[in-house]
């Protein structure tokens, strides 16, 4: 799977017959990763993730973009979902963002949406 041009990080479980797959949606789909999967001989779908889950992370602020809504993280791990690495979310409330700069710290809690995870809750670390 990390082979695949927009593949970030993937986790595989042959026992469990799962994968959880962290991509970059501009360079790659869903259904183009199935495929991959698929013609390589292994049976893939799409498992939704339940609304209620919530993954709570910690990070560094890198870049906010009040225009689309983002903020960019360099966030530790976030257990259960991704390890360490820098990524952009978008957050759920763009007022969310309004006063934040780089280099500030955050908690924050992610939820998924769609094929994604956006961030539902942010609060600066005051040091």
């Amino acid at each position: 799977m990390e082979r695949l041009d927009g593949v970030v990080h993937a986790d595989v479980s042959f026992e469990d017959k799962t994968a959880t797959v962290q991509y970059d949606p501009s360079q790659v789909t869903p259904e183009q990763m199935i495929a991959a999967v698929n013609g390589i001989g292994f049976r893939a779908s799409l498992q939704k993730s339940p609304t209620d889950m919530r993954y709570h992370g910690q990070g560094t602020v890198v870049a906010v973009d009040p225009k689309k809504g983002t903020v960019t993280v360099d966030h530790g791990e976030i257990k259960g979902l991704m390890p360490p690495m820098v990524m952009e979310f978008v957050v759920d409330t763009p007022e969310a963002l309004n006063g934040l700069t780089p280099g500030e710290t955050i908690r924050f809690t992610l939820r998924p949406r769609g094929v994604t995870f956006t961030i539902a809750e942010l609060t600066v670390v005051k040091p």
